[in-house]
């Protein structure tokens, strides 16, 4: 008896698979992002829309692929008996945990926490393909769909937010227009003083030295000018 408790808890632990590695991403948000309210707020509500997008996303391609779920199926709960007339590829559960699986692996590089999810994702599909509420290819499916959501969500979140991530800089104002200008001002600055150098190079022009043959003959010149001035 207290086996088939245990055992029933595991697979409820399994069904909630997605809420629970969800809970997880926004919990890692939170312990390794600044603690700027409007940042720690964006991060979570991005994930949180990311989830449910999922859940639409998923919902979709069952419409549209149409693909029934297996015979004999087992209902762990209320929610199942709702799913279990509905179709069944790919699979949601598989799709959402691989998700926030491939999103936790990916933005925070932690062994310990991606060692966990990976075994609450590995739990969340075995409670679905052993209660026969997915086949093997529906859930193969849906961690294809997840796995690839997982890594956009990664992507799109490394490119908004990693910068703040581990560092003391918790603002994310762009430069003032006071700033540009001045930053203009010393450029424009440092042009003119560039251009002024060959300006006064040109102004301090020399006479080149005559040749020594020219020299001498303007020597000559000038004796025989002396001595005509004498002898006149």
């Amino acid at each position: 008896m207290n086996v088939t408790k245990i055992a029933n808890t595991v697979f409820r632990v399994g069904y909630h698979g997605p809420y629970i590695l969800m809970v997880a991403a926004i919990l890692m948000i939170i312990y390794t992002a600044p603690l700027v309210i409007s940042t720690l707020g964006n991060k979570i509500l991005l994930v949180i829309f990311w989830n449910l997008m999922n859940y639409w996303l998923n919902g979709l391609l069952k419409r549209l692929i149409r693909q029934p779920r297996p015979k004999k199926m087992i209902k762990i709960n209320q929610e199942d008996v709702a799913s279990s007339r509905g179709y069944g590829m790919p699979s949601g559960h598989a799709q959402i945990a691989v998700n926030n699986l491939a999103f936790i692996a990916l933005t925070f590089r932690n062994d310990a926490i991606t060692g966990l999810a990976t075994l609450q994702t590995l739990l969340t599909i075995y409670q679905r393909y052993s209660f026969r509420m997915h086949s093997a290819a529906q859930l193969l499916a849906g961690a294809i769909v997840g796995a690839a959501s997982g890594y956009a969500l990664s992507a799109l979140f490394a490119n908004r937010f990693t910068p703040l991530l581990g560092t003391g800089d918790c603002s994310e104002e762009r430069p003032t227009s006071s700033t540009h200008t001045s930053s203009s001002a010393t450029t424009a600055q440092h042009s003119a003083h560039r251009n002024d150098v060959p300006l006064l190079a040109r102004r301090t022009t020399t006479t080149p030295p005559l040749p020594a043959a020219a020299q001498s003959g303007h020597s000559m010149s000038t004796a025989t000018a002396s001595s005509d001035a004498i002898f006149s």
